[in-house]
């Protein structure tokens, strides 16, 4: 577990022992699949939401997730291990119905398991700092993403 004290005194410098990068690969290669899946879900969300509106909210949060895959990745490539990539995920095999609002409630409830995986992550284990930085800002993304949702899930129940 992070020592808190140590961050602030160190001001978010580290010292003392960190996971290894063969760790740091066994770790975050199940929360980029993670990532990978929620971004075919994206995807089954787009093709299915009836409205443009918000075909383009999703489209402009799953640019950011992609971002989000691609650094978790290089994290991964420079700890000297090998990303996983989803090749072994069919993208037509993910459907989220063609209710508008089970779509974004879908959604929002692996955006928030998605979410609390990466927080733990950085919360409970001693990563490196540069790879606690980026699941920092994986988390903000997946919060701002989250907020993007429940702003379309109001959006859908006032009609």
């Amino acid at each position: 577990m992070p020592n808190k004290l140590k961050e602030l005194l160190l001001g978010r410098g580290w010292a003392g022992r960190t996971i290894t990068r063969a760790e740091t690969v066994e770790r975050l290669n199940p929360i980029v699949k993670e990532h990978i899946v929620l971004n075919h879900n994206y995807e089954a969300a787009i093709r299915s939401l009836g409205r443009q509106d918000m075909v383009e909210a999703l489209r402009e949060m799953q640019r950011t997730s992609r971002m989000d895959v691609g650094k978790l990745s290089e994290t991964i490539f420079s700890a000297g291990g090998a990303a996983y990539n989803g090749t072994d995920l069919e993208p037509d095999q993910y459907d989220l119905g063609n209710d508008g609002l089970e779509i974004v409630n879908s959604l929002i409830e692996q955006e928030r398991d998605f979410k609390t995986t990466v927080e733990t992550e950085r919360e409970d284990i001693e990563h490196q700092m540069r790879t606690r930085a980026i699941l920092e800002l994986v988390a903000s993304n997946s919060h701002d993403r989250l907020k993007g949702l429940e702003k379309m899930k109001s959006q859908l129940t006032r009609r």
